[in-house]
């Protein structure tokens, strides 16, 4: 887990900014990745310096200005003081706060493009007073997310309450966007070099996006991967994967494109800023973190002052005046 709060970065010629909506911790390590041993998780963790009693997750939002379009991908768990803060905790929740810090108004934002509808990425849609937290922007979502999510069919057969939850909250966070609803299907274009890929597994709508700019690919893969323990086994299931074969399936699709088409990750729930690339190694893969090759601007724990005024309105996009500089990471080394 870091304690910064964003970072900025170029991405062939998108300005690409990634915001932290805080820390998720979960329960023990050994009971989060189905098909394994406690002994061979534990291993994992040890050797990469991770604690072996729970898991950490972080959140990184990124925000792209595509050509005068500003995309949100995901959203966090919000601030609603019944939802978000109330299941997950203070520390979460911190996204529009540091938006702000960062410089970016969400007025400004113009799409939000959703992986997935699970309460950690899209439970922030709504600002604390329940009312649309990015008033101008269209809200892009898996159709099958969409229709499983606010079927209140499907959640009137859920019995533990925490899973209904992930139900009712979907529905108080997607339904005030109305008519700026988007339910996507696979290949849909968000806007220009910005394209959703099906990748059904972990939720029955999850989007995997590939952002291209100047020959460069960027791919945001959601709730794809949560953990380095599953770059060393892509073959085990994570505990929150809906359809865990089909994850299984899609982890390792993706994985093998990423390698072959030499692709930088955004990692949602990687030590932030979770920005990579994979390399293979063994019957598994190997994470490196990017910091060297972009231009990454200061955190606002460095910062004498934010980089722009504090204009709330619709043309207040992103910050200028990038400084060279490398964030520090806290990866593990070895991966």
């Amino acid at each position: 887990m870091s304690d910064e709060t964003w970072t900025r970065f170029t991405h062939g010629g998108f300005t690409c900014t990634v915001v932290s909506d805080g820390p998720l911790r979960l329960g023990p390590a050994k009971n989060s990745f189905p098909g394994s041993t406690p002994n061979e998780v534990d291993a994992i963790l040890l050797r990469n310096g991770l604690p072996t009693d729970h898991v950490t997750l972080d959140q990184n939002l990124l925000i792209v200005d595509a050509e005068g379009t500003l995309v949100l991908f995901d959203t966090g768990v919000g601030a609603m003081p019944d939802l978000g803060r109330r299941v997950y905790g203070p520390q979460a929740g911190q996204a529009l706060a540091n938006m702000e810090a960062a410089g970016i108004s969400p007025n400004a934002i113009d799409v939000v493009a959703l992986t997935h509808a699970h309460p950690d990425h899209c439970w922030g849609l709504l600002a604390p007073d329940g009312t649309p937290a990015f008033p101008n922007a269209r809200v892009v979502v898996g159709a099958a997310d969409h229709a499983h999510f606010t079927d209140p069919d499907k959640a009137a057969q859920v019995t533990d309450p925490h899973i209904r939850n992930q139900y009712t909250g979907a529905r108080t966070n997607l339904s005030p966007y109305g008519d700026r609803l988007v339910l996507a299907e696979d290949g849909y274009s968000v806007a220009t070099g910005i394209t959703a890929i099906a990748t059904p597994g972990h939720s029955p709508g999850h989007l995997v996006y590939e952002i291209t700019s100047e020959g460069q690919t960027l791919v945001v893969w959601g709730d794809l991967c949560h953990h380095v323990v599953l770059l060393e086994h892509p073959e085990w299931a994570f505990v929150f994967d809906g359809d865990k074969e089909a994850a299984v399936a899609q982890r390792q699709s993706v994985y093998r494109g990423i390698v072959d088409g030499g692709r930088t990750v955004l990692s949602y729930h990687f030590p932030f800023p979770g920005l990579g690339t994979l390399t293979t190694r063994g019957g598994g893969y190997s994470w490196r973190p990017v910091a060297g090759r972009t231009a990454i601007v200061r955190s606002p724990h460095q910062a004498s002052g934010r980089e722009q005024g504090s204009d709330t309105s619709r043309s207040s996009k992103t910050p200028t005046g990038s400084t060279a500089s490398s964030s520090a990471g806290i990866w593990p080394t070895s991966l």
